[in-house]
């Protein structure tokens, strides 16, 4: 290939995909999605998501800004605290209820990535690892907070 299609290719890559583009492939995945609002460079969805087969559905709200990223919020219900904790594992608020999926410092998403390949299982296995820690109260999802099992 010549040099002059990988600068269009990094071009692309380092803007990442447009809110539309995002939204799209979502609704190719997800076609019962709510779409809320889609406006510019942003857009805001809520869906069901079920970790597994024996898991409850939980009511979910995504929003998405091109410029500040990924939001994700538990609309459902007040989540349930294990016993023999405090607060809600790996969250950004306990009282907004809204899920730490990733670490933005790390770069483990970015606008470069598909939030429906990235994000939305994320939140299936956030939901998951939440569902074993009420169990005992020790968080195996990984991440950065004082449940997390060293």
């Amino acid at each position: 290939m010549n040099n002059h299609y990988h600068k269009r290719e990094q071009t692309k890559t380092r803007n990442g995909f447009s809110s539309s583009a995002q939204l799209l492939k979502i609704k190719e995945m997800f076609p019962n999605i709510e779409v809320v609002k889609e406006k510019g460079n942003s857009f805001e969805i809520k869906f069901k998501i079920q970790p597994t087969t024996l898991s409850q559905f939980y009511d979910v709200k995504l929003t998405y800004d091109k410029f500040t990223g990924v939001k994700v919020y538990v609309l459902s219900e007040n989540l349930a605290i294990a016993k023999n904790r405090t607060k809600l594992p790996h969250v950004y608020s306990s009282k907004d209820q809204r899920l730490c999926l990733y670490s933005p410092s790390k770069n483990e998403w970015t606008k470069e990535k598909f939030i429906v390949s990235t994000i939305i299982p994320w939140i299936s296995k956030w939901f998951f690892f939440y569902e074993i820690w009420l169990i005992d109260g020790e968080w195996l999802g990984g991440g950065h907070n004082e449940y997390e099992v060293k």
